[in-house]
C-alpha cells in the first residue's frame, strides 16, 4: 500500500512539475538510495564489475550511479506518459535500424521482440505502440498488486499490452499467430510466468518462435542528450539463430550503454 501511495505521489509530481524539475527530484532521491547502499546496489555493481572487467572498481562505481540516476529518469519518463497520446512520442525518438524494424513489420508474421532493460524501455513500449504496432509486454508483476493495476493502467492508456492470462505459453503463442508482438526483457532470470522448464527466456523465445513462425528481433532504446532517445533495431532473424544473434548484439548494446542497465539482480544465462 505504502509503494502505490508513493507511486500515486510521484506520478502527481511528474505531470504537475516541469520535466527537468521532475528529473531533478528523481535523480536526487536515486543518489541517496544508493548512498544508503540498498540492495539492488551489490547486484547492479556485481553485474558491473563483470562487464566491465578487474581492475576497475572506481569505475564499477560511478557507473553504477549513472545507472541509478538513469533509473529514476526511466522511472519519470514511465510517470510521464500519462501526458503523452498516439505518435506524440515521436518527436522525442530516432530510428536506428528502420530497415529492420521496417521489414519486421512488413513480414506479415509475428515478432518476438528481445530487449533489456536498457534507456527508458517502458517509454520504447508506448513509442511502437503509438506507431501501430500490437505490442503485448512479458513482465514480471510487481509484488504490490495496487502498484501492478498502476503499471497496468498506465500502459494500456499508452496502447501497449500486457499478457497475464496462463499458461502464458498459451496466450503469447495466440498473439504471434494473429501476427502481433510481444517483448521479452532476457536481462533477468525466468519469472514464473516464463515456464520453469526452459533455461532462460532466450531459450524460451526461441522454442516459442519455432513453433509460431514468429521471428525474433533485437531492439533497445538508449537515453540521447537534450533528452532524446534512440530506438535501435537489428535484424529480424528465424527462431534459435536469431535469438542467439539477438542475445550477442544486446550484450553489445549493454556494454556500450553501461550507465544506463537497470540490472539490479544476478544475469540470466546469456547475458552473464
Amino acid at each position: 500500500m505504502l509503494s502505490w501511495f508513493l507511486y500515486r505521489i510521484g506520478d502527481g509530481l511528474a505531470r504537475l512539475l516541469p520535466t527537468g524539475t521532475a528529473d531533478r527530484i528523481g535523480m536526487g532521491i536515486a543518489r541517496l538510495l544508493f548512498a544508503l547502499r540498498v540492495p539492488a546496489r551489490a547486484h547492479l555493481e556485481r553485474n558491473l564489475a563483470r562487464l566491465l572487467g578487474p581492475g576497475r572498481a572506481e569505475e564499477v562505481v560511478s557507473t553504477a550511479r549513472a545507472a541509478f540516476e538513469n533509473f529514476a529518469l526511466s522511472l519519470t519518463d514511465f510517470l510521464r506518459l500519462g501526458r503523452h497520446r498516439g505518435r506524440d512520442l515521436d518527436r522525442l525518438v530516432e530510428v536506428q535500424g528502420a530497415e529492420h524494424l521496417a521489414a519486421a513489420r512488413e513480414s506479415g508474421r509475428g515478432v518476438i521482440l528481445l530487449s533489456a532493460h536498457l534507456g527508458s524501455w517502458e517509454l520504447g513500449a508506448a513509442w511502437l505502440a503509438g506507431t501501430g504496432i500490437p505490442i503485448h509486454l512479458v513482465a514480471r508483476p510487481h509484488p504490490s498488486p495496487w502498484v501492478e493495476r498502476f503499471y497496468i493502467r498506465r500502459r494500456q492508456a499508452c496502447g501497449v499490452g500486457l499478457l497475464t492470462e496462463r499458461p502464458l505459453w498459451r496466450s503469447a503463442a495466440g498473439v504471434l499467430r494473429r501476427r502481433g508482438w510481444i517483448a521479452l526483457m532476457v536481462d533477468r532470470r525466468a519469472s514464473d510466468r516464463v515456464e520453469r522448464n526452459h533455461a532462460s527466456a532466450g531459450v524460451w523465445a526461441a522454442t516459442l518462435a519455432r513453433r509460431t513462425g514468429a521471428l525474433v528481433m533485437p531492439g533497445v532504446i538508449v537515453r540521447l542528450p537534450g533528452r532524446r532517445f534512440a530506438a535501435r533495431f537489428e535484424r529480424p532473424q528465424e527462431a534459435e539463430a536469431g535469438t542467439a544473434d539477438a542475445l550477442g548484439l544486446l550484450a553489445a548494446q549493454v556494454r556500450e550503454h553501461p550507465s544506463q542497465w537497470a540490472a539490479f539482480e544476478p544475469l540470466p544465462e546469456g547475458l552473464s
